[in-house]
C-alpha cells in the first residue's frame, strides 16, 4: 500500500484489511458525474477514491460502501446525513451522493492528511485550531465521539477538518435516539454496540457506560495533543493534557474552547513556574512544608515516591543548584529532602546515578517515618537495587508504608500477599489491599485488581469488573493493563 493509501486508511478510523492493490472502481470509470482518478484505500466498510467532477473539474473524495451489513450501512448513512445537513467549516464540504450498482456512496471535498510526524513547533497552533473546530461542532449541538489524529484532515490552507462522523450524536440525546443508533460502534468489552469510539482516545465514560458529552470530546483532544507530540509533550503542555484527560468529566475543561484557551496561554504558566522555582531554590523553601505541598509546588501528581527535580528538566544548571541545596536540607534532617535526594541519586537528576547512595538516603528518610521513602526502600530491597536482595526486609518496609496508606506500598504488599512472596499467601487479603489502593486512583493497583477479577484470584471471577478496572488503569498509562486488554 502506498503512503497516500495508508494515510487515508488511517483517517477512515478503520481496521487494517491487508495490502490493497485496487478497489471495486477502476481509474477512468464514471460514477454519475464523477470520474475516478485514483484508489486511495479501504476502511472498515467503505472504499475511498479521488475523483474529479466531469462538468466543473473540481476534485473530491468519493466514499463507497462495500460492506452492506446492517450496522455498518446505518453508520454510513448517519455519516452521509451529518455531512449533508451540518454545513460547518469544521466539517468536509458535502458534494453529492448516490448509488453505484446498488451500493450507496457520497462525495466530499478532497482533503490532505496530517504530516507524520508533525513538527513540534506547529502542534500548539494546530491543536488550537482543532479545538476551535470541535467547539464549533458542539455549538451546533453535536458531539463527535470518535476524535483521534486519523479523523482530522487539513485543507490546502492548513485549516483542520473533522471527518468520520459515523458516531456523531446530538447533545443530550440517549442511546435510543435514532441518530445515536445510526452512529453506534462496537465495544471491545463485550462485542455489543454502544458507540464507544476508539480505545486509545475514548473517554472512560464512553468505554464503561457508552455515555458521551462535550467533556468526552475534550478528553480525546488531550489524547490527540499527546499523540502529536509522540508521547513526549513539553513541560508547558503536560498540565493541559492532565486536566483534559482526567477520569471524571467534571474535572476536565468545561469546553473545547476552554481547552484551546489553556493551550494559547500555556507559556504564562511556564514563566510563573520558572520564577517560582528560582525563588524557591534561592530561599530554601522547597522542602519546608508537607509532602503534599511539595508535590503541588512541583506541579506533578504521582503515587510513586516524589520526583520533584523533574520540574527543572529543561535547565541543567537549575538541577545542579537545586541538588546542592537539597543535600544541605537533607543533611539538616528533613525527611522530605532526604527522600527527594535519594530520588536524585536513583534517577541521576542533578548528579550521577548512584544506587547505593540512593538506598542510604532512603533508609535515613524511612527510619524517620517518611512513607514514600519506606515504599521505595522496600522496592530496592525487593529488587536488589543498590543493595543485597532482601525479601523479608522489603516486606517489613512495605508494611510500615502501607500502614500510612502509601498507595505504592499497598500495591506491592498486596502483590506479595496474593502470591505468597515473603509472607504467607493470603489471596483475599491481598485483593482487599489492592482494591483499597485502586479506589484511591493508583494505576498499578487498578491493573492488579483487574487481573484478580480476570483470573479469579482472591475474588470471584468477574470479567465485567476486570475490564472496568483494566480500562481505568490503561487510561492512566499502565502498560500491564493495556497488554491485558489487547490480548483479549
Amino acid at each position: 500500500m502506498n503512503a497516500s493509501a495508508a494515510s487515508v486508511e488511517s483517517w477512515l478510523g478503520a481496521q487494517s484489511f491487508g495490502e490493497q492493490r485496487g478497489g471495486l472502481l477502476v481509474r477512468g470509470e464514471i460514477v454519475d458525474e464523477w470520474r475516478v482518478e485514483a484508489y486511495l484505500g479501504r476502511g472498515l466498510s467503505a472504499e475511498v477514491y479521488r475523483v474529479t467532477n466531469v462538468r466543473f473539474g473540481h476534485d473530491g473524495a468519493l466514499k463507497l460502501l462495500v460492506d452492506g451489513s446492517r450496522g455498518l450501512a446505518a453508520r454510513f448513512a448517519a455519516e452521509s446525513d451529518a455531512l449533508r445537513f451540518l454545513s460547518l467549516r469544521a466539517l468536509p464540504r458535502f458534494m453529492g451522493c448516490g448509488t453505484w450498482k446498488g451500493a450507496p456512496y457520497y462525495v466530499m471535498e478532497y482533503l490532505q492528511p496530517l504530516p507524520d510526524p508533525m513538527p513540534r513547533r506547529e502542534v500548539p497552533r494546530f491543536m488550537n485550531r482543532v479545538a476551535k473546530a470541535v467547539h464549533t461542532l458542539h455549538d451546533a449541538g453535536y458531539i463527535h465521539r470518535d476524535l483521534k489524529p486519523g479523523n482530522i484532515l487539513r485543507r490546502a490552507n492548513g485549516e483542520p477538518v473533522l471527518i468520520d462522523l459515523g458516531l456523531v450524536k446530538r447533545r443530550g440525546t440517549m442511546v435510543s435516539d435514532p441518530i445515536v443508533r445510526h452512529g453506534r460502534g462496537i465495544s471491545i468489552i463485550d462485542g455489543k454496540p454502544v458507540g464507544v469510539g476508539t480505545l486509545d482516545y475514548a473517554a472512560p465514560e464512553q468505554l464503561l457506560k457508552g455515555e458521551a458529552s462535550v467533556q468526552s470530546d475534550v478528553f480525546a483532544l488531550g489524547k490527540i495533543l499527546r499523540a502529536l507530540y509522540e508521547g513526549r509533550p513539553p513541560a508547558s503542555v503536560k498540565p493541559i493534557i492532565r486536566k483534559a484527560t482526567r477520569e471524571l468529566p467534571g474535572d476536565r475543561y468545561e469546553s473545547a474552547d476552554a481547552f484551546a484557551a489553556a493551550l494559547r496561554h500555556r507559556n504564562y504558566f511556564r514563566s510563573f513556574l520558572g520564577v517560582l522555582l528560582l525563588v524557591a531554590v534561592a530561599a530554601g523553601l522547597v522542602v519546608l512544608g508537607h509532602l503534599d505541598d511539595l508535590r503541588r509546588w512541583a506541579g506533578k501528581r504521582f503515587n510513586a515516591p516524589p520526583r520533584v527535580l523533574t520540574v527543572a528538566k529543561a535547565h541543567d544548571e537549575t538541577y545542579a543548584a537545586y541538588f546542592v541545596r537539597l543535600k544541605q536540607l537533607a543533611a539538616d534532617g528533613s525527611p522530605v529532602a532526604q527522600c527527594a535526594l535519594a530520588e536524585a541519586y536513583m534517577y541521576g537528576q542533578g548528579t550521577a546515578t548512584n544506587l547505593e547512595e540512593a538506598v542510604r538516603w532512603y533508609r535515613t528518610a524511612a527510619a524517620a517515618g517518611n512513607s514514600d521513602a519506606q515504599a521505595s526502600l522496600g522496592l530496592c530491597l525487593f529488587r536488589g537495587w543498590g543493595c543485597e536482595k532482601d525479601i523479608d526486609g522489603a516486606i517489613e518496609w512495605y508494611t510500615r508504608a502501607a500502614a500510612q496508606k502509601n498507595l505504592s506500598a499497598m500495591n506491592d504488599l498486596a502483590f506479595c500477599r496474593l502470591h505468597g512472596i515473603g509472607v504467607e499467601k493470603d489471596a483475599e487479603g491481598g485483593f482487599a489491599l489492592a482494591l483499597e489502593a485502586a479506589k484511591n486512583g493508583h494505576a498499578p493497583a487498578q491493573a492488579l485488581v483487574g487481573e484478580c477479577y480476570l483470573e479469579g484470584i482472591g475474588v470471584e471471577q468477574d470479567i465485567a469488573s476486570a475490564e472496568t478496572w483494566l480500562y481505568r488503569a490503561a487510561r492512566l498509562g499502565n502498560k500491564r493493563a493495556k497488554a491485558l486488554l489487547e490480548s483479549r
